[in-house]
Parts: structure tokens; C-alpha cells; sequence
């Protein structure tokens, strides 16, 4: 069977799977009734929200890139959204690799020190799943409850896993010549010209991390950082007022956090383009652990995505027109 036919029937399965964990006691009479008496007024400012999410990310892909080269926001932005929207139409989060080329295409500068750019990124965003998971701790206990063991293995696991990056990230850069010679006594044994461009690609990718070289750029980032954390949990919480999820304002504050951190890691897990399934599951689970009703909980887990994938995906093909992108290959 061909492969990649094959990782489509597997991520089709895992799809079905977290649908199922998310939806099986949901009451659709229920669910539609939610969806009639929803504010809309709230969900046009949790898109806002998520939209200003996406144009300080855009600032802070600046920073990223700005020891190696100085890109206008207006170049940028479309670039991010095509990449966010291939991650929403294809299976396998190939945007990453899309925004990283298309990029390097675009800007005339070496593919691989975009991508560090991008990795790099995915590591402050991970770091601050970390945060908001130990914001939402921290509101839990003020309100004397806790995190399933469930959330609190989902924590060490995200510590372990970004605090590595971020630490493998950082040595990497600080002790580059290690790198080099490690590169080089691994790639003997291979032919010359294929070990010097491995070699290069290296080095690009090096560059691409130079921002961490500086303080004030890491101080830049992180609060960049923090504010599009920021942008996504007010959303949240938005979208649990308009479908009327926990009356209580302080428990909305802190199930924003935790469904901004459990729905982020959740979307990790392999499955349909967009992360159809896991996003639903990782947000019905949030909002189980502050005891909201299954089908309230689904209600605000589907809005949630749908509003999201709509709003980028439709950028995102605006945008890959303009630019004469096809979801097969950027070109110029």
C-alpha cells in the first residue's frame, strides 16, 4: 500500500478515535440548542482575539529572523498564514516545512536557517504551554481544586520535552564548532560534495537560531511570546461566556489557560489535517476537569476549532492565491 495513503487511513482512524472520546455523550439535541443560543457577538471577539494572536506571532517570526535579515511584517504575515492553512489542509503539519521554503524562496536567504526560525518558535510556544498549564494550576488551587493526574502527567511531559528543545537548542548554538565535528565524523564515509552540503545546511541552520544570542532579543521574544499566549486564553475564555460555560467568572479564568495549554498539546498527536479529533478531545477533557457538561464542553470545543480553521484556512487560500502557491509546492 503507498505510504502516504496508508498515514492518511492511519490518521483518519486516530481521528475517529478522539472524536468519538470527545462526542460519545453528547446529547445532539443539546448541542444544537447551545449552538442556537450561543452569543455571536463574543465569538466575533474571540476571533479577534486569535487573529491578533496570529499578527504578534508574525512580529515576533521578525525578531526570530532579524539577526540574519530585516523582513516587513506585510511580507511575513502571508507567509505564516500559508503555512498555518497548509497545517489545516493536509495531513502531517507539512506548514512548518511550507512557511520555511516558501520563505527562502521569497526572501532570496538559505531555506534551512528559515526553518530554525520556525523550529525555534515551536520551542517558545512550547515553553509557554508549560506557563499557562502552571497558570491554570496556580487559579485551580486558589479555588481549592485540582488537576486530574491526567493534566499533571501532560505537564512533566511538556516540561521534559520543551525544556530539552530549548536546552539542545541553546548548546547548539553557544558550542556550534561541537556540532560541526560531531557532523563531520558521522558524514566521513559518504561522498565529499553530499557531507559539505550536509555541512552547510548546518551552519544555515545555526544562523537561524542567532537570536538567542542576544538578551534583549530573548526578553523580546518572551513577551511577544506571552502575548500571543495571552490573546488565545482571553479566547477562550470569550468562547466560555458566549456558550454560557461556567457562570462563575474566576472558573472561566482558570479553564482558559488550561484549555489554551491542554488543546495546543493535544493538537501535537497525528490525525486529519488541522487537528480534527484531538483538539475536540483536548478540550472536552479541559473543561471536564471543572465538572462543565459534556455537551457544553463539545459545544465550546467545536466553535472553538471551527472559528479558528475557518478564519486561517480562509486566509491562508486568499493569501496562496495571491502569492501563486498550490498546496503541492510554493513557487515564487
Amino acid at each position: 500500500m503507498n505510504r502516504r495513503l496508508l498515514t492518511f487511513i492511519l490518521s483518519l482512524f486516530l481521528t475517529a478515535i478522539f472524536l468519538a472520546l470527545a462526542l460519545y455523550r453528547v446529547e445532539w439535541e443539546k448541542l444544537a440548542h447551545t449552538f442556537v443560543s450561543a452569543d455571536y457577538r463574543l465569538v466575533a471577539f474571540a476571533a479577534l482575539c486569535w487573529l491578533s494572536g496570529y499578527g504578534l506571532r508574525t512580529i515576533r517570526w521578525q525578531k526570530f529572523l532579524a539577526p540574519t535579515k530585516t523582513i516587513s511584517l506585510a511580507r511575513l504575515f502571508p507567509v505564516l498564514i500559508i503555512g498555518f492553512a497548509f497545517n489545516n489542509l493536509l495531513p502531517g503539519r507539512p506548514g512548518e516545512l511550507a512557511r520555511a521554503y516558501l520563505l527562502g524562496v521569497r526572501e532570496d536567504m538559505p531555506k534551512t536557517t528559515a526553518l530554525a526560525t520556525v523550529v525555534a518558535e515551536r520551542v517558545a510556544d512550547g515553553l509557554m504551554v508549560v506557563v499557562f498549564l502552571a497558570l491554570a494550576f496556580g487559579a485551580l488551587v486558589t479555588l481549592h481544586l485540582t488537576l486530574p493526574a491526567g493534566a499533571q502527567t501532560m505537564i512533566a511531559f511538556a516540561v521534559m520535552l520543551f525544556g530539552g528543545a530549548l536546552v539542545a537548542l541553546l548548546l547548539l548554538l553557544a558550542r556550534a564548532e561541537w556540532a560541526q565535528t560531531i557532523l563531520g565524523a558521522l558524514t566521513r564515509f559518504l561522498p565529499r560534495a553530499f557531507a559539505a552540503r550536509l555541512a552547510g545546511m548546518l551552519d544555515a541552520f545555526i544562523v537561524g537560531l542567532r537570536a538567542f544570542g542576544s538578551l534583549g532579543n530573548v526578553v523580546t521574544i518572551g513577551a511577544l511570546s506571552l502575548g500571543v499566549w495571552s490573546l488565545d486564553s482571553l479566547a477562550y475564555f470569550t468562547m466560555l461566556t458566549a456558550f454560557g460555560a461556567l457562570p462563575d467568572w474566576s472558573l472561566r479564568v482558570a479553564a482558559a489557560p488550561l484549555m489554551t495549554g491542554i488543546i495546543n498539546l493535544g493538537i501535537m498527536i497525528p490525525a486529519a489535517p488541522g487537528g480534527l479529533g484531538p483538539y475536540e478531545a483536548a478540550g472536552v477533557f479541559a473543561l471536564s476537569t471543572l465538572n462543565v457538561d459534556a455537551t457544553l464542553a463539545a459545544s465550546v470545543a467545536l466553535a472553538a476549532h471551527a472559528v479558528q480553521y475557518v478564519m486561517i484556512t480562509g486566509l491562508g487560500i486568499v493569501f496562496a492565491w495571491r502569492a501563486g502557491v498550490s498546496l503541492a509546492m510554493p513557487r515564487a
